[in-house]
Parts: structure tokens; sequence; C-alpha cells
């Protein structure tokens, strides 16, 4: 399979945004999975807002998953159920948005005309770059068309896929499963043009720097995707926050603020428009936006909501 069919149709199971802001996330494919995910009782965090006539939920989601992980709860079962309404970040799983997505990811994921991705990192980059991209499947020279963002997602799709994770298992297709035939109606914060957009506007150096973060976070952190996994799935926010966002905070703040502080401050208007309205609403976006002084959660208490974790 081709690099762009493979960022082609991971695109239409999770957000790019969501892949780069989990540096962490890339540990190393030769460990094999240790965590017993069938075991696992899980628990995943939920925070609820209400008004007179509105119920609002906010569930924070992983956008691949091990097959064996169970984390539909009774709870989160018949919350879909009795759901006017749900929201996901955007729409990228339809077929309409999947043919509108390749030409775009064509577009602003190429590098100009004599340019190439390893013109844009450093040496160590470079090195760091030569000594995981074969493991993944990928020769360094399939990556020098690649603009830094899309040759990082095709690696985090390849690294993630290694250790057994499946957008098919992951929480938004499942939802989406979930609601198919009934009368739920769908939400969205963003456009997949404008999820491309983010990644593709930040300036090169940018993410370049994002980038060789990743690779770095790969080599530090070879356990951590069970780690991760373990700790979403029993809504260990503090975890997910220490461990995925406070490394991007620090070693990725352009990144930090386009990918998740930007957008996080764009949603909350939307939410208070949710909550002018009346019904229950699901709105499930991606862990990382929730936890922190910048996550969706700080920020609509801010605004003077009170959100309350389940």
């Amino acid at each position: 399979m081709s690099s762009f069919t493979t960022v082609r149709r991971t695109l239409s199971a999770l957000t790019g945004a969501a892949l780069l802001a989990g540096g962490a996330l890339l540990s190393s494919t030769a460990l094999a999975q240790t965590a017993d995910y069938a075991s696992i009782e899980a628990d995943p965090a939920i925070w609820h807002l209400s008004d007179a006539d509105s119920e609002v939920y906010i569930f924070g989601t992983f956008h691949l998953l091990p097959r064996s992980l169970e984390w539909r709860t009774d709870e989160i079962r018949a919350l879909v159920a009795s759901a006017d309404a749900l929201y996901l970040e955007a729409d990228v799983h339809s077929p309409e948005s999947q043919a509108a997505m390749q030409p775009l990811v064509m577009q602003y994921g190429l590098n100009p005309p004599g340019v190439t991705l390893s013109s844009l990192l450093s040496e160590s980059g470079n090195a760091a770059l030569a000594d995981l991209a074969p493991s993944l499947g990928f020769a360094p020279a399939m990556l020098e068309p690649m603009r830094p963002w899309l040759a990082q997602l095709a690696l985090a799709v390849g690294q993630m896929q290694a250790l057994g994770l499946d957008p098919n298992a992951g929480v938004e297709l499942v939802l989406l499963g979930m609601v198919q035939g009934s009368d739920t109606r769908m939400g969205y914060f963003e456009t997949a043009e404008q999820q491309i957009g983010f990644l593709a506007g930040m300036p090169d150096d940018a993410q370049a720097r994002a980038f060789e973060q990743g690779l770095e976070d790969m080599a530090e952190l070879p356990a951590m995707m069970d780690t991760l996994v373990t700790a979403w799935a029993t809504g260990d926010m503090e975890t997910l926050d220490a461990e995925v966002i406070a490394g991007m905070r620090d070693g990725a703040p352009e990144a930090y603020q386009t990918l998740i502080v930007q957008r996080n401050q764009n949603w909350i208007p939307q939410i208070a428009e949710i909550m002018d309205g009346e019904g229950t609403v699901l709105i499930a976006v991606g862990a990382a936006h929730l936890p922190g002084e910048n996550g969706v959660i700080a920020l609509l208490r801010e605004q003077g909501y009170q959100v309350t974790r389940q």
C-alpha cells in the first residue's frame, strides 16, 4: 500500500491533529503490547453540563484502539441511545468527505519543487528518521516529497497499526455505528478541509520541530502506548495530560498552540450555541483536547459553565 493511501485512509478515521498532538503515542514497534485489554474494567472520562432545557455530555475519545478493549460501558450505551445529537470534531468518515480529502492531502501535503523533507530537518532529526522509517516499511526516500506534517502522520499511522491499534475500533467509528439508522442528528465543529489546514498551515520550521519531537518521544517512551490506552480506558486524564500534552507544550509549542489551544478556543462558542438549544447532546472529541488549563473543560468553566465529571 502506498504511503499516500495509508494517510488518506487514516484521515478518514481520525484527525491528523490528534496524531501530531500525540508524539508520545509513537512508541517502539519492536515492543509487543503487554496489557491485557480484554480484562480492563473500562470507565472512560465523561463530563456533564446542563441548563433548563439542555443536557450536554463531553466524552474524550481515542481515535485508534485495540479490538480487544471493550470500553462501551452501560452508561455510555445508555447515553448514546438517549442522545438527540452527536457532535464530532469533523466529518472525516463519510464517502463524500474521504473523496474531498484526497486531493487536499495531495495539495497541501507535498513540498514545493526543490524542497525535501530531509532539507527541513536537523542532522539529528534525519538520523532518527533513518533509524525509524525502515522499521515501519518506509524507505526515507518515500517520505522526501512530503511536508513534515504528512510524513509524521504516515509514520504515526504505521507505528500505531504495528502496535495493534485499529482505526475501525476507534471511538468515533464505533459511535457512528451505534447511531446508524437512528434519528440522532450529527454535528461537527470543523470541516475536514479546516483540519488539514491546521496541519498544513503551520510554518515548515514549526512542523519540522513537531516532527523531530515526535521522533524523540518515540525513542524515549518505548512502552507508553499500553500506558496511554489504559489511562484513557480508565479515565486517568492526569496521565494523559502529563504524558501527551505536557510533552507537546514543551517540545513543540507552536504545534500545541495551533492544534490544541486554538482549536479548543474555537469550539467553546460552538458549545455555547449547543447549550442555547435544547435536548440531550453527546460531544465526542479527542481526549487530548480536554485536560489542562487550556483544555475544553477548563475553558468552559472560565465561561461560567458548571462542568462536572460523571
